[in-house]
């Protein structure tokens, strides 16, 4: 835990601080004093670390949508990192909602939920996005027709092995497979021998992880807020189980999975719900699928985003709406959270990135 930096993403004018960084403690009050703000990006919803944690991207959903780079400046003791930015905003789509990065930093993806598409950016040495060389369009509609009258990409996952990359468009109920071959200058991704796995009709995949042994993909369905298993095995998508992650005593249907995240153990999946919950789902991770242990309370309203310290001992969970990040304590053996009680006031929080 010790120099463990935390950045935070939220929404904001480009005239105040959108991005933080600040230093996480191994003990409360959990947050170091010191924090840097940094502005001139309007509304960065999500941030993503290069694989060499020497840059840190994030999109602005403003006009057209755009990507930019920082590059992170180390700082001595206990003062958080400084960012500077690197290179000039390139154009993502329109409303970039998800960036990925390959474990060679060699591209970035970046999600567009009102366009529907994905925009593939080489990188140069230093980690510095060049002009896009691939745009993925995505068509079809899905039976909800507030939310899916359209496709709506909200995010994208690199295999275990870095050879596929998964698309999850909340709009069509579907998981688009690519094949990943770096090298290609113009066209990264291409269509895998299977396309797509489907979602449950309606359910809106959000964001995915994979188990710790890469035979498992997890999908935290936004819409009806259940989490859907795929077996993944030679470049393929298998479904296997669909659970709610909603209290089993819950008697409504307003609620909605944000985010979702394995513990660094591998035992343990969590997701984050919003709505009339506020709450994240632990699951236990078995070889056929997942176990609801418990649904922790949050104390505060939309749980966005979130995330786990290295070691798997503390979660921290952005509360958008209450304008607050919390941490719980995590036991390994359980799984189960503990609230410290200690919170750090941020307006509306929605991206967490830890270095």
């Amino acid at each position: 835990m010790k120099n463990t930096v935390l950045f935070i993403g939220s929404y904001s004018e480009a005239s105040k601080d959108g991005i933080h960084a600040l230093i996480l403690t191994d003990k409360a009050p959990w947050f170091g004093a010191d924090r840097k703000g940094f502005s001139g990006i309007a509304n960065p919803s999500f941030l993503k670390l290069s694989t060499n944690r020497k840059m840190l991207y994030a999109v602005s959903e403003i006009g057209e949508g755009t990507v930019q780079a920082y590059a992170i400046q180390p700082a001595a003791g206990q003062a958080p990192p400084g960012l500077t930015p690197a290179g000039t905003p390139q154009p993502a789509g329109n409303g970039p909602c998800h960036i990925s990065v390959d474990a060679q930093d060699q591209h970035i993806i970046v999600s567009n939920y009102n366009g529907g598409s994905l925009t593939v950016f080489p990188l140069d040495a230093n980690g510095i996005p060049r002009t896009a060389v691939q745009r993925l369009h995505f068509s079809g509609k899905g039976p909800n027709p507030s939310r899916q009258e359209a496709p709506h990409a909200h995010s994208t996952l690199f295999s275990p092995d870095g050879k596929q990359v998964f698309a999850a468009d909340l709009g069509t109920d579907r998981i688009y497979i690519y094949d990943y071959d770096p090298k290609h200058d113009k066209r990264p991704l291409t269509p895998a021998k299977q396309p797509f796995a489907t979602t449950t009709p309606g359910g809106g995949p959000r964001h995915m992880a994979f188990s710790a042994d890469g035979k498992l993909l997890f999908a935290v369905l936004e819409l009806n807020g259940q989490v859907q298993t795929f077996r993944y095995q030679n470049g393929s998508l298998t479904p296997l189980q669909t659970v709610s992650a909603a209290p089993t005593d819950y008697k409504g249907d307003n609620f909605s999975g944000a985010d979702i995240h394995l513990s660094p153990d591998g035992k343990f999946l969590y997701t984050s719900l919003r709505g009339d919950i506020h709450q994240i789902a632990i699951f236990k991770v078995q070889a056929d699928g997942l176990q609801l242990v418990k649904n922790q309370p949050l104390p505060g309203k939309e749980p966005r985003n979130f995330c786990l310290s290295h070691d798997g001992s503390l979660l921290y969970c952005a509360l958008q709406k209450s304008g607050t990040i919390v941490v719980f304590k995590r036991d390994p053996a359980t799984g189960l959270l503990t609230d410290t009680g200690m919170s750090m006031e941020t307006p509306s929080p929605v991206c967490l990135e830890t270095m």
